[in-house]
């Protein structure tokens, strides 16, 4: 009987672990999807005949319904339905949103497929991490979870060079082609590999256990950390949202670099961006068990993040050079720190009856701010005319504007300590004095 447990232990270890590195390339699927729409801007302009305005709608579309579509599966459908399918059709819908564009000159078609697209990846990532606490116990999801997480960095990071060459070589519409195809092999991967797993019961019983009493949601809602978390996460996300449509064009056209060396450029920046978030969230940790307030951790790294990646943006615009690239590396690379920080801190303040809801309608809602980056920024850049450059220039002003005012926000809003005492006060838990001072340790 104990060989057997223990061989089928293994099995079921062995399995999970290919369950993970599946999601590990859902999400790099995910992120190359987003890529080859930036890396194919100044081909697709020529040929089809777009202004940077009609561009940057075009890209805002597929932000459309990336909100909507991310909240209602976040909280209606995920943990309801067998997730192995969920996963098959999130796949599905992206694979048959990009081979149209391959066949097809439309405008419409192009703009369709973006819109249906975006509502299909909406929901990927917390759907992945649903799938991957479905083959994990509760005290060992922590590394599983940033291995899923990294899938993001490596598709940016090999997307940039492996999608440029497709592109160069072959043409800008092949980029699309590639994507689906890979779509679909992932899908058949998928199907004899993905599961509900061992632990997807435990779902249930855990939410059911909770015995938190729930925040009148206008004190929940109103909280002054929160509502800093709100504006932060939106300035953020304002940035990460249009780099995968704007930040190749930037390279290329407002900073003269030439189109084979865009990719690359993009992968080192991404290359930066991982370990950056592994030491960042190491850091901010290592800080908070020494001692330092949960502001300090989480507050005040959100508002530095944001603060130097505006600057650095405002410096990208007048530098040259090594300092110019490092300069951008800065710019689109720190602001992904704040998804780390803003849940975190989420989490530490909120009831946890209403933790997750509080998250998910956060984190799948601060999405809809790129869908005005990216129309804005076409904007801006379309009305310097000619001087394309220029009109770069003022639109990545604008934005490190708006990354600043995150910065503002993160600094003088995010108090976790006191939200905690305030909260404690209001559900009159004589369990949550202890709150506080547990979160500061």
């Amino acid at each position: 009987m104990t060989t057997s447990t223990e061989a089928r232990s293994g099995l079921m270890g062995g399995r999970a672990i290919a369950v993970l590195i599946m999601l590990f390339l859902f999400q790099t699927l995910n992120f190359f999807d987003k890529l080859v729409f930036g890396l194919s801007a100044v081909p697709m302009m020529k040929e089809l005949g777009l202004s940077p305005k009609e561009f940057g709608l075009i890209g805002s579309s597929f932000f459309l319904l990336f909100s909507l579509s991310g909240m209602a599966v976040g909280m209606f459908v995920v943990g309801r339905f067998p997730v192995k399918w969920l996963l098959l059709i999130m796949a599905g819908v992206w694979s048959a949103t990009q081979l149209p564009i391959f066949f097809s000159s439309s405008i419409a078609v192009l703009v369709l497929c973006r819109i249906i697209l975006g509502a299909g990846e909406g929901p990927g990532l917390p759907t992945a991490l649903h799938a991957c606490y479905n083959w994990f116990p509760a005290d060992r999801r922590s590394v599983p979870s940033a291995v899923v997480l990294q899938g993001i960095s490596v598709g940016l990071l090999a997307g940039g060079p492996i999608l440029t060459y497709v592109i160069v070589n072959y043409g800008w519409r092949t980029g699309f082609l590639f994507c689906g195809l890979l779509g679909l092999v992932w899908m058949a991967g998928w199907f004899f590999i993905g599961g509900e797993g061992p632990y997807s019961a435990a779902h249930g019983p855990e939410a059911t256990a909770a015995k938190d009493k729930a925040l009148p949601v206008r004190v929940l809602w109103g909280d002054a950390t929160v509502i800093g978390v709100i504006i932060m996460s939106t300035a953020s996300y304002w940035i990460v949202g249009m780099s995968a449509t704007w930040l190749p064009p930037f390279l290329q056209l407002g900073l003269g670099y030439k189109q084979v060396d865009v990719g690359w450029i993009i992968s080192g920046i991404y290359l930066f961006q991982s370990p950056l978030l592994l030491g960042g969230s190491w850091l901010t940790q290592y800080l908070q068990r020494k001692g330092f307030s949960l502001r300090a951790c989480l507050g005040h790294a959100s508002g530095l993040a944001l603060l130097a990646a505006g600057c650095a943006l405002l410096l990208s615009i007048v530098t040259t050079g090594p300092l110019q690239l490092a300069c951008v590396a800065i710019a689109f690379a720190a602001p992904s720190l704040t998804t780390i920080f803003g849940p975190v801190a989420l989490g530490a303040i909120a009831p946890a009856v209403q933790r997750g809801r509080l998250i998910v309608v956060i984190y799948s809602g601060n999405a809809a701010s790129a869908l005005v980056s990216n129309a804005l920024t076409g904007w801006i850049v379309g009305e310097a005319g000619s001087n394309v450059p220029l009109g770069y220039a003022h639109a990545m002003t604008f934005t490190a504007g708006v990354l600043i005012t995150g910065a503002i926000s993160a600094f003088a809003l995010i108090f976790p300590e006191r939200t905690i005492a305030r909260f404690a006060r209001t559900t009159q838990d004589p369990s949550s004095s202890s709150a506080v001072a547990a979160a500061s340790t």
